[in-house]
């Protein structure tokens, strides 16, 4: 029997090698593939619902002199496109104008439900508001000519967590008119995902 040149001894070791390394690697890529299931789905399936803001009512911003009393009604609207549903013990909302609190007010206990919407009516209101004068003129000058920019944050309180979720909505009312509905902008830990989630997804 003639003995086997030395080459193919040393190239069945390097295939058997490179075989155990694949069987590794699948190993490895399934052990991972699991781990990371929980977290692709909370970050992904699990996404705090959608929510924007409508101001139906301003009254107070255009007062001749201060101090102020103002009271805006305002609409949060929830879309939650996912399951399950999410309940809120309440939440706070907080009115500026140019960084300048100008009225604050709670929400209700309220559910969305799974691949359902909700509107939650918030009230904001404020006794003995004082703002620099040239804020105040500028802002009364606004609401009078029908149009003020307000920016409105929100923080809700989870049934189930002490961790809130808050938004920052920024507004413009119409005069007498209801404001149009414009999106708010979720800071939350799952923000980062909602805002590159394909469109299907949301």
């Amino acid at each position: 029997m003639k003995p086997q040149p030395q080459g193919d001894g040393v190239a069945k070791k390097s295939r058997a090698a490179k075989a155990a390394r694949r069987e590794m690697l699948k190993v490895l890529y399934v052990l991972l593939a699991l781990a990371s299931t929980p977290f692709l789905y909370y970050i992904f399936f699990d996404l705090p619902p959608k929510f924007s803001l409508q101001i139906n009512s301003a009254e107070g911003l255009d007062a001749a002199a201060q101090p102020l009393s103002t009271i805006v009604n305002m609409t949060l609207h929830a879309s939650n496109r996912r399951a399950p549903g999410r309940c809120y013990r309440h939440g706070e909302a907080v009115v500026r104008y140019a960084g300048f609190t100008v009225a604050a007010g709670r929400t209700r206990v309220f559910c969305v439900g799974a691949r359902d919407a909700l509107d939650v009516p918030v009230v904001a209101w404020a006794d003995g508001v004082t703002l620099p004068n040239e804020v105040h003129d500028r802002m009364a000058a606004e609401q009078r000519a029908g149009s003020v920019e307000l920016e409105v944050d929100v923080k809700l309180f989870h049934r189930e967590s002490e961790m809130p979720t808050w938004m920052w909505c920024k507004v413009t009312t119409q005069g007498a008119e209801p404001s149009d509905v414009t999106p708010c902008r979720v800071f939350a830990t799952q923000n980062w995902a909602s805002d590159i989630a394909p469109r299907w997804m949301q």
